[in-house]
């Protein structure tokens, strides 16, 4: 058995993201689970492949409004439930709203 490699709670949730790669992809997809670190979104395995770095744009929710974040991030795994992404650095306007999202009860 693989041991979990996670580093920060990983909340089951469904979101819009919108990914965008090369200047020339960007399409809205699903968000299967989310944490600090990265997603796994219901994507098309054929879409991207690992190593691949992307934008992911998320719409979340900071004073009753949305936002739109901002994520720089690589493809780390590409299987039939979808595309795994790990976040690099992300500003701390993103840090909070995602911090928000996912310790809200």
């Amino acid at each position: 058995m693989k041991a979990e490699q996670r580093t920060s709670i990983r909340k089951k949730i469904s979101l819009n993201i919108v990914i965008n790669h090369d200047f020339a992809y960007s399409k809205r997809w699903k968000v299967r689970d989310l944490s600090l670190g990265g997603a796994m979104i219901e994507m098309d395995r054929e879409e991207l492949v690992p190593g691949t770095m992307i934008e992911a744009v998320l719409a979340l929710k900071e004073h009753d409004q949305y936002g739109l974040y901002r994520f720089p991030a690589d493809v780390v795994r590409v299987d039939k439930n979808g595309v795994a992404l790990r976040f690099r650095r992300y500003d701390n306007e993103a840090y909070t709203a995602l911090v928000k999202l996912l310790y809200s009860s």
